[in-house]
């Protein structure tokens, strides 16, 4: 079958690859948005993998699904304490070998709804990543540093359920509204911007660590009695409320491109020139 899979380069090229098999179940792959976790692995000690993980596919009885990126076991003290990804089973793959391919073997799954299009239901998955983070934010006036689609999921999520939203981004045409005074709160999902942030958040508040943004100094979180806190991927659970979720969202539309084009989409994604990227075969 078709897939992108990345060359000893660890870049990605169209290629031939062996039908996957394994523990799950064959869907057909519908849609695979691109995410910035998968941009960070196009290294030469990923040589031969084929990424994606915001999958949208079709069962083998013509069901729509987004699939489950990763499972937990549920039972450890991790998981019982809310903290999944950690998990020391979590890391296993669940999508063999990936979602940037015609096919995949898929272990978990959360059924679609009719009212939502294939390219556009991919955001589930990112969107369970990011109700998952809500819920360690505390309700108030909640700066989002990083302006991208998952800053926007961000900003969806917090506003729908009634706090103030302010919005930063390094490029000046992606931001939102700035703060006008110090802010209960601050998300943190682009490289960089501690320093904002920081500057940001009124003494006593919460800084969400949704992203590898870089040192965090410990003087001002212990002079001014702010809450570090961080949060990463999915649950099976969160990724059923965010399909509930996703109809009544208004998101940007993604850019749509077959895997053909796959390069293209990747430049288009580094550049700034397309807010959110999906592939499909």
């Amino acid at each position: 079958m078709r897939a992108v899979a990345l060359d000893d380069a660890g870049q990605p090229v169209l290629a031939d690859v062996p039908e996957p098999e394994g523990p799950g179940e064959l869907v057909r792959v519908l849609a695979c948005g691109l995410c910035g976790s998968d941009v960070e692995k196009l290294r030469p000690e990923h040589a031969g993998v084929v990424l994606g993980h915001e999958v949208v596919a079709e069962t083998g009885d013509g069901r729509r699904v987004a699939l489950v990126h990763h499972q937990a076991c549920g039972e450890c003290t991790r998981c019982r304490a809310g903290h999944e990804a950690t998990c020391e089973i979590f890391r296993a793959p669940t999508i063999r070998p990936g979602g940037f391919a015609e096919r995949a073997n898929a272990q978990a799954w959360v059924e679609l709804g009719h009212g939502v299009d294939a390219a556009r239901a991919t955001a589930v998955e990112p969107l369970a990543c990011v109700l998952r983070g809500a819920a360690r934010v505390p309700r108030g006036r909640i700066l989002i540093v990083g302006h991208g689609f998952i800053g926007r999921l961000f900003a969806a999520v917090l506003e729908r359920r009634g706090d103030e939203v302010f919005a930063v981004d390094v490029d000046p045409a992606r931001a939102g509204r700035g703060p006008d005074a110090p802010v209960d709160a601050a998300v943190l999902c682009a490289p960089g911007g501690v320093d904002t942030a920081l500057a940001a958040t009124a003494p006593g508040g919460t800084i969400l660590v949704f992203a590898d943004a870089g040192a965090i100094p410990a003087g001002p979180v212990y002079r001014r009695e702010l809450t570090l806190v961080g949060s990463r991927s999915a649950t099976q659970g969160a990724m059923r409320e965010a399909a509930a979720l996703l109809p009544a969202l208004d998101l940007p539309e993604p850019t749509v491109l077959p895997l053909e084009r796959f390069a293209e989409g990747l430049s288009r994604y580094r550049s700034g020139g397309a807010l959110k990227v999906v592939f499909v075969p």
